[in-house]
């Protein structure tokens, strides 16, 4: 199987078997983003610990399957992180959909460095890198503990 199909292949489950997806019970910090464009949207609910790691991470969204996937991929991504850690994998995947860059996730994991790059196809398409990015910053807002809406 080649890698470009793997990647497609991923995509496609975490688009049609969100993992995550619901409210949690109890969060502490949570910040909704909508691309008025396309109509994607992403509110990111994050419970941290006293230790301000990310204790718990969902999201509710709703739009493209680039857009669940990434917010799915995401949650999976910054769960047990560190604020600190967690701020620095969301500006690499950042820089690296807007770059299609992937030297700029060699600081991540491994196994998360495979699902972040999944995504890499979608920076070639300028017009889907705010899906992909559009969850990641829900929780980045989540994070600063900013709450106001963000139209991206």
């Amino acid at each position: 199987m080649s890698i470009k199909k793997l990647y497609q292949d991923l995509i496609l489950d975490h688009s049609t078997n969100p993992r995550n997806n619901k409210e949690l019970d109890s969060f502490n910090r949570n910040a909704e983003a909508f691309n008025q464009l396309c109509g994607d949207r992403s509110h990111v609910f994050i419970k941290l610990s006293d230790s301000t790691s990310i204790e718990e991470i969902s999201f509710k969204g709703e739009g493209c399957a680039i857009c669940i996937a990434s917010s799915s991929i995401m949650t999976e991504v910054l769960k047990q992180k560190s604020e600190k850690s967690a701020f620095s994998i969301i500006h690499s995947f950042t820089k690296f959909i807007e770059k299609a860059d992937e030297t700029v996730l060699s600081s991540v994991i491994e196994s998360d460095r495979t699902k972040l790059s999944s995504f890499i196809s979608v920076a070639k398409f300028p017009m889907r890198v705010k899906c992909a990015t559009l969850p990641w910053i829900a929780a980045e807002s989540a994070l600063h503990n900013k709450t106001k809406k963000i139209n991206a």
